[in-house]
């Protein structure tokens, strides 16, 4: 199965202290879900990671996409379209440019699997082509 997976939960995978830690790590280490990271959470994730911990951090964050080989989805014109419809139509819940390009993302690769901290965005966001995201941790 599928999931895309968001800055929350690449935080919380690296910071050994987040509630959520070990249940992120049994989510990847169990290896029920082939990974796909959109790529703008990628610079919003180094961003997060070096702010929170260092520039080793960051590097070390970078050098784990290499080594096992994540798959990186990039934006498409298409999905820039989408992202603006997102945001306007979830404008009061000020979702952002990462967040709505996920929802893009997902809706375009009909994946409905998100992993992911943040409930409160991904509850309220409903994609095309499904009722709900699936979010886990559970």
């Amino acid at each position: 199965m599928e999931a895309i997976i968001d800055t929350s939960a690449i935080i919380s995978l690296v910071d050994r202290s987040c509630e959520h830690h070990h249940k992120i790590s049994d989510i990847i280490d169990k290896g029920d879900f082939r990974l796909i990271v959109p790529s703008p959470v990628i610079p919003e994730a180094c961003y997060m990671l070096n702010k929170k911990f260092g520039s080793s951090i960051e590097i070390k964050f970078i050098e784990e996409i290499i080594s096992v080989n994540l798959h990186i989805e990039i934006i498409k014109f298409p999905d820039l379209v989408r992202i603006a419809e997102i945001l306007k139509k979830y404008s009061t819940l000020d979702i952002g440019y990462v967040d709505g390009a996920i929802v893009a993302i997902a809706e375009r690769l009909k994946i409905n699997c998100i992993l992911t901290l943040d409930r409160k965005h991904f509850n309220s966001l409903i994609p095309l082509g499904f009722d709900y995201f699936e979010i886990y941790p559970e």
